[in-house]
């Protein structure tokens, strides 16, 4: 197992909220002119084998586009067991550990499979794998969850769409938890005919010992249209004024689109913000006393106190032309950011970068 980024420290993160405030923005160096407290950003991309250390971007060898569900790329992040830990799809999870970060695999599962996010389920914490049968030339096996379990890093099979009473072959293309709901997606082509099935259920079904069977008497199906109302994102009007506080200084004209993460929630929730143009579009981590947004361009804010007003704004190093920032977490004064090159549906360079944050953000 490859092992990198030995300042990749544990945190643990909650949700939390603070009343609503008109925040003052400070902008505060770039990253990559910031006092040094490192020897600066450090980089690092994915290969079909593993993870690797460039001495600059201009280092980083070509990679052929392919579709994003095919690219080795980041496809979600997590705290998982208090320990960040990134989801990186077709090589596995790099976990942060007492010694270093450490990228946990399975042979069986991730080079053969589209790594989809990450999920706490009832059953513990999972990771949604599919086919995608436009690029898989067999989508037999049907899994829709695999655990994970980050004390030892294996893997193991939670669940098949067989269980749920759907084809064996079918795909889960979709999984989401709203309120107290889990909404699923399963798709299966058959003879060039393409079907959907679209589930709603309180929670993953456990098997009985005795029979091997599972209890579906709480699934329900849904129609194209009630699961497509069941899974919207939600009305910025009802998104955490934490949130809202730290993003307050963009413009209200201007729409939005925000990915949150949080330590106790389900799965990611996203909230829209209706307005002019195409919506900007970033990731966001809430915590106990903290709120943090990280946009593609790379604009980063920070809110290091809820009781006070001020939220910090700082340039992560630019990226050439058709490359994006996406996932990212925070570790102690750490930001790890994904960042990959994209072209329509396709993504081609993909990895990571490392800096140290200003003392001046805090």
């Amino acid at each position: 197992m490859s092992r990198i980024l030995p300042c990749f420290l544990a945190v643990a993160v909650v949700l939390g909220g603070c009343a609503r405030t008109s925040p003052k923005i400070a902008e505060i160096q770039d990253a990559e002119t910031a006092p040094a407290q490192s020897a600066g950003p450090e980089w690092y991309w994915f290969s079909d084998s593993g993870i690797h250390k460039a001495d600059s971007p201009a280092n980083i060898p070509g990679r052929n586009f392919v579709p994003w569900t095919e690219a080795v790329r980041v496809a979600d992040t997590a705290i998982v067991d208090g320990t960040p830990s990134f989801l990186i799809n077709h090589l596995g999870v790099l976990a942060a550990g007492a010694s270093g970060a450490t990228v946990r695999t399975d042979p069986a599962r991730f080079p053969n499979h589209s790594a989809g996010g990450f999920y706490r389920t009832e059953n513990g914490m999972a990771i949604r794998l599919y086919r995608d049968s436009l690029f898989a030339e067999d989508t037999k096996s049907g899994i829709a969850l695999a655990g994970y379990d980050p004390a030892d890093g294996t893997f193991t099979d939670l669940l098949y769409a067989a269980d749920l009473g759907l084809p064996s072959q079918a795909q889960c293309v979709a999984l989401d938890r709203i309120g107290s709901r889990w909404y699923a997606a399963f798709k299966d082509e058959k003879n060039g005919k393409v079907n959907f099935d679209y589930l709603e259920f309180p929670a993953f079904p456990a098997r009985n010992p005795e029979t091997g069977a599972y209890d579906l008497s709480a699934f329900r199906k849904l129609d194209a249209s009630a699961y497509q109302d069941s899974v919207a994102p939600f009305a910025w009007s009802v998104a955490p004024e934490q949130l809202r506080t730290l993003l307050a200084a963009i413009p209200d004209e201007a729409a939005l689109s925000v990915r949150v993460h949080s330590r106790s929630a389900r799965a990611p929730q996203t909230y829209v913000r209706e307005g002019s143009g195409d919506p900007l579009a970033c990731r966001a981590w809430l915590t106990d006393d903290t709120a943090s947004a990280l946009f593609a361009d790379g604009t980063f804010y920070f809110r290091a106190d809820n009781s006070t007003d001020t939220v910090k704004s700082l340039r992560l190093p630019a990226l050439s032309r058709g490359y994006v920032y996406g996932e990212y977490a925070i570790v102690g004064k750490k930001l790890v950011a994904s960042w990959e090159e994209q072209r329509f549906y396709e993504t081609g360079r993909a990895g990571f970068l490392e800096i140290t944050l200003p003392d001046a953000l805090y």
